[in-house]
């Protein structure tokens, strides 16, 4: 989402990236800090210490490795999607009297009532918006506006009939795609699973996704349920519009999503994409072909079958328009830079001033 946006706003703001890897530039930078996955982190875990994550290590040396930076005054709006980052950034804000604006972005599952203190918060999907409001969040503390997408991105140049031959599909395989991390608890991986062990006849079920936080072990359950049936892969993210291209349905199994990206982005492709019949997703996809019950046993695999049986009605379950329509970057640009402006003119929580910072005067 930042890089995105660093690239976008590049040409019509002051804006800086700084990021946890890379190549510096001068409008690119890298402080030092701790990452959580990091060497010195596992050797010295000093985060056990204050009962913490390595999450929170992370955050507070990336955010003091922000200071030289921040205590010049140069940055009218600090934007952050961390939430132990956004708390430390307010803090030392506090304490060195900076004047920067702190915006935050909430992408996870977190009540309004442990959002991190800030002068503005985005909501990226219109349920946690709805939910934030009714926690009592002032709506002109909060703003909805969703991630961006890409759609070109996931225009693949190829025909679905050359992909096939290319990636070795049987042409006339009914192709189930998941773009998602191979897990239980949040994707469901283990459900899409079972579910293509109820189907019958010609498919393919190809499961992409990355198992750094997921569990190695959905492989083996799913090589012992569906065979050869059954493809696992982790594709460069400049491949993954061919996917798109070659299948015939993508289902995702999540019951929750701070947003959906590769739902989004499947869509946009032109695919049809299954989700959880859910408000968010309903949101997201405002087809009702589009919507089933992923909490009940056979409702994927029923609409599956279906769908096999009909694939002239696939055309019905599309979103394409519409996802790009609302959720493309070159539309969203525009929202984004209306936010920054409207957060550089708020005055600083706790530091007075003639604009009023509503919903954040609950922290001072």
């Amino acid at each position: 989402m930042f890089y995105d946006l660093f690239r976008l706003m590049g040409g019509e703001l002051d804006v800086t990236l700084f990021k946890g890897g890379g190549a510096a530039t001068a409008r690119e930078k890298v402080p030092i800090f701790l990452p959580r996955n990091g060497r010195f982190v596992k050797m010295f875990p000093i985060h056990q210490l204050l009962g913490r994550t390595p999450i929170h290590v992370e955050c507070m040396t990336f955010a003091l490795s922000l200071l030289p930076y921040l205590r010049n005054g140069r940055f009218d709006v600090v934007h952050c999607i961390d939430p132990p980052l956004a708390r430390v950034l307010y803090k030392l804000r506090r304490l060195l009297g900076m004047k920067f604006r702190l915006l935050y972005t909430h992408g996870c599952s977190m009540p309004p009532s442990s959002y991190p203190p800030a002068d503005h918060i985005q909501e990226v999907a219109a349920v946690t918006y709805g939910d934030a409001l009714k926690a009592g969040i002032p709506a002109g503390a909060i703003t909805l506006l969703p991630c961006g997408i890409h759609p070109e991105h996931f225009d693949a140049r190829k025909s679905k009939e050359e992909l096939r031959h290319e990636y070795g599909v049987p042409a006339d395989a009914f192709v189930i795609v998941s773009v998602a991390a191979l897990n239980r608890m949040h994707k469901r991986t283990h459900h899409l699973i079972d579910e293509a062990a109820r189907l019958r006849g010609n498919y393919l079920l190809w499961l992409d996704g990355s198992i750094d936080q997921g569990e190695p072990d959905l492989i083996a359950y799913a090589k012992s349920r569906l065979g050869d049936r059954c493809r696992i892969t982790h594709v460069p993210s400049g491949k993954v519009g061919e996917l798109y291209r070659m299948a015939d349905v993508m289902a995702h199994a999540s019951v929750f999503e701070a947003f959906g990206l590769s739902i989004v982005e499947a869509a946009s492709a032109g695919l049809p994409v299954l989700s959880h019949d859910a408000p968010h997703f309903r949101w997201l996809l405002p087809n009702p072909q589009a919507w089933v019950d992923m909490t009940s046993p056979g409702a994927l695999a029923d609409r599956l079958s279906f769908l096999m049986a009909r694939p002239e009605l696939l055309r019905d379950v599309q979103c394409r328009e519409h996802v790009r329509q609302r959720f493309s970057w070159n539309i969203l640009r525009h929202e984004y830079t209306a936010l920054y402006e409207r957060v550089s003119a708020l005055s600083p929580a706790g530091q007075g001033g003639a604009g009023k910072n509503y919903f954040w005067q609950l922290h001072e």
